[in-house]
């Protein structure tokens, strides 16, 4: 499928990738519920984020929220651990309680993020800590 990276947004079957309304220069990754990630649906949204970053000439300051996420795989877990792109900054993590909290944790905790990542209960928070970010690495 051909798409349109210059687009505000794009829709996956199960999640969708857009700049912020609420925060310049931020790309926000939302999944649909209870969806329990591959390595290939993993490497489709990293991907297609570098990607719409590029189109604009932009920095990437990602929100992702993982509040409803049902799992993700090892693979998945191990390929965003490594993803790297020399446009990427700053990635704030939003969870809920339960699985979505344990994933964080563990994304963060054990397999050491290659840029700063923290986990917010909080977009606007999550919001905040990004926009510090990007005032120190425009």
């Amino acid at each position: 499928m051909k798409r349109d990276y210059s687009a505000p947004k794009i829709e996956f079957p199960q999640a969708k990738l857009q700049w912020s309304a609420e925060a310049e220069g931020v790309l926000e990754l939302y999944f649909e519920q209870k969806l329990k990630m591959s390595l290939e649906q993993a490497q489709d949204y990293y991907e297609s984020l570098c990607k719409m970053a590029e189109a604009q000439g932009k920095n990437i300051f990602i929100y992702i929220d993982v509040s409803t996420i049902g799992g993700i795989s090892a693979d998945a877990r191990k390929y965003f651990a490594k993803a790297v792109n020399p446009r990427s900054r700053a990635c704030a993590l939003l969870v809920g309680s339960g699985i979505s909290r344990i994933l964080g944790n563990f994304l963060v905790g054990f397999n050491k993020p290659p840029i700063p990542t923290r986990l917010f209960s909080n977009k606007e928070k999550a919001l905040q800590w990004l926009a510090e970010w990007q005032r120190k690495t425009p």
